[in-house]
């Protein structure tokens, strides 16, 4: 009922906003193709102009017969109003779309062109990863802008030095060393929650590994074994055994995201728990010093876990994909975008602001430190899935808020893993 409410309320917005898109054509310039975009987002953070401001100028500047009429959301509004453009078939022409389930209502409903006549004698230009098939066919319905470990653990290794620690090997030594930091008035891990995927994406999908093992997790997108096995329930367990250590930033599940990285930034926490794509972020926001004394972690090996022993979870990069019904030529000047934003010289771009792209390019000296450290957590780290890329999308409704209220202290890694077990063995496809 609550989704349905979430998509109705999107669909009568798109009521107030469908005619932007429905305008784009009308006010093209005379020998112009008008496209319309649906971006995610977040205008409000600084790194924001990387696209607003560089990337969309560089590519209208080097295409004038091309004109793009750009809209941006962030987070849930994003997939809500996604969901409810598909529903309403009143989708744009171009879209940021995930290569796995996260917007499988688009890409697994025929909403979306498949890539691969305009990709064809390109696919060795990218990583191996990022050439994953996308639909059941091979399809590729979107080309991913960079390959995406979404479980890093960012470390302040000066703090650490500074407070007579250094990194734990394990996770007992990483839970010992909290109330050291707390007594120097630091927050031993910062994150944001109030979304809910920041814990699924950024650790919920890589303790899965780590406690249930490989084999559990490739059976499971099978449809073999169960979300109540006890490897599964221990991957929980070991967030709520965090968040009573107090490990977490205060007020977790009440932080926009955000909130995390700038306490990492101003130094007032020792690590944060966020995506390889946070590289960009510590680009811009730290000092060269700074710098220096930050390096790319994964959680320290569990007690008991089957999964391998350092790993993170990664996934093919999001990107960009066209709408089903633009005809031939405008999905020409649509591929024109795809193709500069993920290809050789929007990646080149984007390397520069701290993005390791799915396009291969060397990683050149001079780069950033944060861009090289990125380089070599990729290069260097076993890599597991991450769930909402491969169980059902809409799934992470019910456990999303199920791991908060877990955090809370209203229900228990067993009641999770049981109701969304439940949701599963009822709708997942």
């Amino acid at each position: 009922m609550k989704k349905a409410i979430v998509i109705l309320a999107s669909l009568i917005l798109l009521v107030s906003t469908v005619g932007l898109f429905a305008e784009a054509q009308s006010e093209a310039g005379a020998g112009k193709t008008k496209l319309t975009m649906y971006h995610l987002l977040n205008l409000t953070e600084s790194t924001a102009a990387n696209f607003t401001d560089v990337m969309l100028p560089m590519f209208l500047e080097a295409n004038p017969d091309i004109e793009i009429e750009a809209e941006y959301l962030f987070n849930e509004p994003y997939h809500n109003k996604l969901q409810a453009m598909s529903v309403a078939d009143t989708l744009p022409d171009i879209i940021f779309l995930w290569p796995g389930k996260r917007t499988g209502h688009v890409t697994g409903a025929g909403k979306v062109k498949d890539l691969r006549p305009w990709l064809s004698g390109h696919e060795d230009e990218f990583s191996s990863m990022a050439m994953a098939a996308q639909g059941p066919n091979g399809e590729i319905w979107e080309l991913p802008e960079q390959v995406t470990a979404t479980h890093v653990m960012f470390t302040n290794d000066k703090l650490l030095a500074d407070l007579g620690l250094s990194f734990p090997e394990t996770f007992d030594e990483l839970l010992a060393s909290g109330p050291v930091i707390r007594d120097a008035g630091l927050i031993p891990i910062a994150m944001d929650n109030k979304d809910g995927w920041e814990m699924q994406s950024c650790l919920a999908s890589a303790l899965v590994e780590r406690m249930a093992g490989q084999e559990w997790y490739d059976n499971i997108i099978q449809g073999i074994g169960s979300f109540t096995d006890q490897g599964f329930v221990d991957s929980l367990q070991v967030i709520k055994t965090l968040t009573d250590a107090e490990m977490f930033s205060p007020g977790i599940n009440q932080a926009d995201y955000g909130q995390a990285l700038n306490a990492f930034v101003n130094e007032q926490a020792v690590y944060t728990i966020d995506g390889g794509w946070r590289a960009n972020n510590l680009v811009k926001e730290l000092t060269d010093e700074q710098k220096e004394n930050v390096s790319f972690r994964v959680l320290p090996d569990i007690a008991g876990q089957k999964g391998v022993s350092g790993s993170t979870s990664a996934v093919a990069g999001t990107g960009f994909g066209m709408n089903a019904n633009l005809d031939a030529d405008k999905a020409d000047q649509a591929w024109k975008w795809i193709w500069f934003y993920s290809g050789p010289v929007g990646s080149k771009v984007r390397q520069g602001f701290g993005a390791l792209p799915a396009y291969n390019l060397p990683v050149p000296a001079d780069a950033d430190l944060m861009v090289k450290a990125l380089a070599d957590f990729i290069a260097t780290t076993p890599m597991t899935y991450v769930l909402d890329a491969v169980l059902d999308a809409e799934g992470m409704g019910i456990f999303n808020p199920g791991v908060q209220e877990m955090m809370m202290g209203s229900k228990t890694a067993e009641q999770v893993a049981e109701e969304y077990e439940a949701w599963v063995a009822a709708n997942d496809s």
